[in-house]
């Protein structure tokens, strides 16, 4: 009877769903966890409910980078906090946001066409082969098979974030 109700309490806290909204926008200039700036500005692309402070699209949040986590092994990827301090509306005027609401970054996966292979029986190509062939009739061998290794192995590093200006970013708001 134990092991039951100590399985059910298991499932009904792994199945209780975790509340956040999902801010899709644009940043403004280049946000990056190697070189964090003081502030960032995120364009929004969308309407959004901010804990009652209405952002409609065309507004640009700005403010500050916390809680930095550069990435680790096991592919643990980088990672940070966003702090909206103010938004600009679509005629240019500040408004400043009172409360303290912090968001976390939401990784967006992206194809790894570099790194893909297409194979048919015992042919396989990738388009990372050129490349890498290249690097290593330059003498760069040792860094192209660190590489390999780093991404092929399940104890490989993460990666950092860089994302340019006008290239999408997505945080979790708290509801």
């Amino acid at each position: 009877m134990k092991k039951t109700l100590l399985l059910l309490t298991i499932i009904a806290v792994c199945a209780m769903p975790v509340s956040a909204k999902v801010f899709k926008g644009k940043a403004v200039e280049t946000i990056s966890t190697t070189d964090p700036s003081a502030t960032i500005s995120v364009k929004s692309v969308r309407n959004f409910d901010m804990q009652g402070i209405k952002i409609k699209k065309g507004y640009i949040l700005t403010g500050t980078m916390t809680e930095i986590v550069h990435p680790t092994k096991w592919h643990h990827n980088a990672s940070f906090t966003f702090t909206p301090q103010y938004y600009t509306d679509n005629q240019g005027n500040k408004h400043k946001i009172d409360k303290t609401i912090k968001a976390t970054y939401r990784q967006k996966m992206k194809p790894d066409f570099r790194n893909s292979t297409i194979s048919s029986n015992s042919f396989t190509f990738s388009p990372g082969y050129i490349p890498d062939t290249v690097r290593v009739f330059k003498g760069e061998g040792k860094e192209v098979v660190d590489e390999y290794v780093n991404r092929s192995t399940p104890w490989g590093k993460g990666v950092e974030i860089k994302i340019k200006p006008k290239e999408k970013i997505y945080f979790n708001f708290p509801e």
